[in-house]
């Protein structure tokens, strides 16, 4: 069993926390050996679940192609291994099949979705606030999108401990100082009783946890990343979900370190948030167990 790629739980940390870093241009996106099986998830729950994974205002439109174009250059640039670029026609490696740019019957976002792994989202900008105004996302962790859709950052995070208070102001800040050269990274973990990407919920992001066992748990790991477009000003924010067994990690005496001093710092009301508390016991007398 390999070892988790993200680990933000690594040196005990967790709970409500900017943690923001850069990364260089060639890190932006990831692709990796999950690239088929997200890839046809997507293209499944946009047929199936449409409204649940896609969302967009008219005011959107320019802003979705010019997020279309950014991520086309940057996968010439950077990924032109996997991909052959044709004109408006891209032809994907690792599906064999290809994806027209200039496809009208998809709105730029989901023709972008169909690029890479990464959920995306667009937060327009009015007056200092941002809005969410466009998004394709097919692995929402116990999160809403036609209930978050067209809100600004501080009521999209309604209902997070302590976002308001502790990090809210300041998150907005760095969307409306951020240069468009720069690409901000970040990362935050949770357990999950289901290895399944696609996890929504409706109108709250309580996780909901009916599985106690060690064996039946997974470490679910959102790698996030925001960026300004150059054009239109509005924030690119990306969203790739990581899940592995809690298993993973039994053979990695830092991992389990750190997952559980995580886990012992946590508020409680992030515990009871993150429904940490309902499998508390289990896991940190898992890890105690490990540890003799």
């Amino acid at each position: 069993m390999t070892l988790p790629k993200h680990t933000p739980y690594l040196n005990g940390q967790g709970g409500v926390r900017i943690g923001l870093k850069p990364i260089n241009e060639e890190n932006w996106l990831e692709i990796d050996d999950k690239f088929k099986d997200e890839i046809n998830l997507k293209k499944n729950l946009l047929s199936s679940n449409r409204t649940e994974v896609l969302q967009t205002s008219t005011d959107s439109q320019a802003a979705q192609e010019e997020l279309l174009e950014l991520i086309t250059n940057h996968l010439e640039e950077y990924h032109s291994d996997k991909y052959d670029f044709d004109g408006q026609i891209i032809h994907v490696k690792a599906t064999k099949e290809s994806v027209d740019l200039s496809n009208k019957d998809l709105v730029p976002i989901e023709t972008a979705s169909l690029l890479v792994q990464e959920d995306l989202f667009l937060m327009n900008p009015r007056g200092d606030k941002f809005y969410l105004e466009a998004a394709s996302m097919s692995a929402p962790s116990h999160w809403s999108l036609t209930d978050k859709f067209s809100k600004n950052l501080m009521n999209v995070h309604e209902g997070v401990p302590n976002y308001k208070e502790k990090i809210g102001n300041r998150v907005n800040q760095i969307f409306n100082k951020l240069p468009t050269d720069r690409i901000l990274e970040r990362l935050n973990w949770s357990l999950f009783d289901s290895p399944n990407l696609f996890q929504p919920v409706d109108s709250t992001t309580h996780v909901r946890i009916k599985k106690k066992a060690v064996k039946d748990l997974y470490l679910r790991v959102e790698r996030q990343t925001i960026r300004k477009l150059p054009v239109h000003g509005s924030i690119v924010f990306t969203i790739r979900v990581h899940v592995d067994p809690l298993l993973s990690i039994s053979k990695n005496q830092d991992l389990l370190n750190g997952l559980d001093l995580a886990i012992k710092k946590l508020p409680q009301e992030m515990k009871d948030y993150k429904s940490i508390n309902k499998i508390e016991k289990e896991v940190l007398t898992w890890i105690q167990d490990l540890k003799n």
